[in-house]
């Protein structure tokens, strides 16, 4: 029985490489920009535990996007115990947009649910007080490139997406090897 899962494992992985298409090879086609994206509002989610090490390099990439909407971060401090907050608040104030950027305590886990996502979730109901016409959900250890909101925003103006992705190189701390 070990050997009829095994073979037909391999089967699978062989189509998804080579009969599927090759979707994942494709090169990264970049996003035609909107004329008018200005009026689009946008708030980021970062759900962050413990990422003081990262998190101000992230909040100070944000609040450096070449975008004209509207642009707000909402940082979940996810029960951290290293002064992640303060060092988003502080890379904030260092961007000149303290106002810009909420952060809001993260409430215990609940049964059923995983750390990341119960975060990502509370993000979400306090954006949605901020009325946005997009989400951008983000990590605390992604340093984003001054275009990444205005190219994801003329995305989904462009051609008419719900949800676009973005793949984005990843800062790693150095304490994580």
């Amino acid at each position: 029985m070990a050997t009829v899962i095994g073979v037909a494992t391999v089967a699978i992985w062989v189509y998804l490489l080579f009969f599927r298409g090759g979707f994942w090879w494709l090169p990264y086609r970049p996003a035609p920009l909107a004329a008018n994206i200005g009026g689009r509002s946008v708030v980021a989610v970062i759900p962050a535990r413990d990422e003081a090490a990262v998190v101000g390099r992230a909040v100070a990439s944000l609040l450096a996007q070449d975008y004209d909407g509207d642009f707000r971060i909402v940082l979940v401090d996810d029960q951290s115990s290293d002064g992640t907050a303060e060092t988003a608040r502080t890379a904030a104030v260092a961007a000149g947009a303290p106002d810009r950027l909420t952060v809001c305590r993260g409430k215990p886990v609940p049964p059923g649910w995983t750390g990341k996502l119960w975060a990502m979730s509370q993000g979400v109901i306090a954006a949605r007080s901020m009325r946005p016409d997009y989400l951008l959900l983000t990590d605390a250890d992604i340093v984003h490139d001054p275009r990444n909101l205005r190219a994801l925003v003329s995305r989904c103006e462009a051609e008419r997406y719900d949800l676009v992705s973005l793949m984005v190189r990843r800062a790693l701390r150095a304490d994580a090897c």
